[in-house]
């Protein structure tokens, strides 16, 4: 059997989608660099050319994530022009909260591991502050200056306190779920002059 040689990006591509999936399958925690060169029938050398653990993979997981992200906030933006700015940046937090996406799924299991695992202190705190930086930069460049004030730890703990709700508990009426998020969402935002 021959081995097909791919592209640099291919190749980590390839790693990322199947650390995706175990990720979802097993957690982060549990989830090992054996699994990986398992299930993609990667070499131990050649997936340790690319990363160097699976923590490195997870950010670049998230650095994934937050690029759907904003390219569905630009999408929102440009399909929506005529919407006043409070009801686009509700809808775009709901969106966020409730979005069906396996970034968001293995993001909310990161989450609750680290409850459970101190050590994924150090790369929350890595992430939360690049990610801050990001969409600071993001904001500043798509003109949005009003989510800026959104870039807080309140706010970050709420919006996470939602997004592992809604994962773990889930909801089968999402009309009703969404309702009841906007309702909540308005008062928090209120409350932190936000709108």
């Amino acid at each position: 059997m021959t081995r097909v040689r791919l592209e640099k990006e291919e190749r980590k591509k390839q790693i990322k989608e199947v650390a995706l999936q175990l990720f979802i399958e097993k957690g982060l925690v549990r989830t090992t660099m054996d699994d990986m060169i398992e299930k993609t029938g990667i070499s131990k050398g050649g997936i340790y050319h690319h990363y160097n653990n699976k923590e490195e993979i997870f950010e670049e997981l998230i650095k994934d994530s937050m690029t759907y992200r904003k390219k569905l906030v630009v999408e929102y933006i440009n399909k929506n022009k005529g919407m006043n700015r409070e009801d686009l940046i509700m809808n775009m937090l709901l969106d966020k909260i409730l979005d069906k996406n396996p970034y968001k799924t293995i993001y909310a299991i990161f989450l609750t591991e680290l409850s459970t695992n101190k050590n994924l202190t150090e790369l929350y705190n890595r992430i939360y502050k690049e990610s801050k930086e990001e969409f600071i930069q993001f904001c500043i460049s798509e003109n949005l200056p009003e989510y800026i004030p959104l870039i807080n730890k309140a706010c970050d703990f709420f919006i996470n306190s939602l997004i592992m709700g809604t994962n773990i508990l889930g909801n089968d009426d999402e009309t009703e779920l969404r309702d009841m998020l906007k309702v909540m969402l308005r008062a928090y935002l209120k409350h932190m002059s936000i709108l």
